[in-house]
């Protein structure tokens, strides 16, 4: 145990509040106040502390502890913690209120991030369920104290891929735990590019590869390891796209708006779903044919690509385009890295302002 524990944290859903509040044997609390964390338990566990008799509950928000009187939580007050006592004893269990129906755990700070229970709960060998590690980091990285940066540096090395792969993708760039998941992420490889093609090929949904894998393909030989894979599609076929993958075991991660989508399986793989409009084109004030509106607004002429990926022949966005999305205002050394190869290669130009000879 790295630090000492105080209290006992556990989740309910928000749903469930009276539910507890009644087994405790408590229906209200005492009064109003802030709260104090020096008041909570130092380890009084075999006192009797949870033996019979009535709790007092108070509602933890704002910084304030508030009486409850027995009706719902309002997640819109940051009304998401409950705090149990003995009438005039320490605090001994801090009650976080979650939200989520029979089939889907929610993000309280993000309600389009959903997962399935069986994702966002683990059980131990005893049968005892806890909230998964990844989701737990994530509710800490927010505003990280010393004690989460030692969690995450006591847990992330021995999370499952498909953990660090969900907390790196949900985290900001250039969130301070990045560049630890990065060193212990599980890369997208060969033989995953292939299967996931593969398996849209078999579900009849049109693919084009893109980003870092689509350099590569072009290359004909990986040149740099990958933690995704970007695709475009066409609007008409994303749908079938997202129930292929889901029914291959994906699950979506993070809803980057109506055309694009991040998918996540439990080997650690993450997919990159772009969808393009494909049925008409919009030409722009510079003069550039893209796809129309019902999607992505890819260039109508970018989709001309044709590479390779360990012996799998696929259809890629063409190296102008390639240079065109690696350039721009946020350039990476991944970025930098993939342009002058496609420059080498393909004698493709890189705009003035973005050379990164200057």
């Amino acid at each position: 145990m790295a630090y000492t524990h105080t209290d006992v944290d556990i989740g309910i859903r928000r749903r469930d509040v009276a539910t507890l509040v009644a087994h405790l044997g408590s229906s209200a609390s005492g009064g109003d106040g802030a709260w104090d964390d020096e008041a909570w338990g130092d380890g009084a566990w075999g006192d009797g502390a949870w033996g019979d008799g009535e709790w007092e509950v108070s509602i933890a928000a704002a910084g304030r502890l508030h009486a409850w009187d027995g009706r719902e939580l309002e997640a819109a007050r940051h009304e998401n913690n409950l705090w149990c006592r003995r009438a005039g004893g320490p605090w001994l269990l801090d009650v976080l209120i979650g939200d989520g129906d029979d089939h889907e755990w929610v993000y309280r700070r993000d309600p389009t991030f959903r997962l399935p229970w069986t994702w966002a709960v683990h059980h131990d060998a005893a049968g005892l369920p806890y909230l998964a590690p990844g989701l737990q980091l994530l509710f800490k990285s927010v505003a990280p104290r010393p004690r989460d940066d030692l969690d995450a540096r006591e847990v992330v090395p021995s999370l499952a891929a498909e953990q660090i792969a969900l907390l790196g993708v949900r985290l900001p760039r250039d969130h301070v735990w990045q560049h630890l998941l990065a060193a212990h992420r599980r890369p997208f490889g060969v033989g995953d590019v292939v299967e996931v093609m593969d398996l849209l090929d078999g579900a009849s949904v049109p693919a084009w590869v893109d980003g870092g894998w689509a350099v590569d393909a072009l290359l004909g030989e990986p040149t740099r390891p990958h933690d995704d894979l970007d695709l475009a599609v066409p609007t008409r076929a994303f749908t079938a796209a997202l129930a292929a993958l889901g029914a291959a075991g994906f699950v979506q991660v993070r809803d980057d708006g109506p055309h694009n989508r991040v998918l996540l399986d439990r080997m650690g793989r993450l997919v990159d779903l772009h969808a393009f409009d494909d049925s008409t084109t919009v030409v722009g004030e510079d003069g550039v044919s893209r796809c129309g509106p019902d999607g992505l607004a890819y260039e109508a002429g970018g989709f001309a690509g044709r590479g390779v990926v360990g012996d799998r022949r696929l259809a890629c966005i063409s190296p102008e385009t390639l240079v065109c999305h690696h350039t721009g205002d946020v350039v990476d050394d991944d970025d930098w890295h993939d342009v002058r190869l496609l420059h080498q290669r393909f004698g493709v130009p890189i705009p003035p302002d973005d050379d990164p000879r200057r």
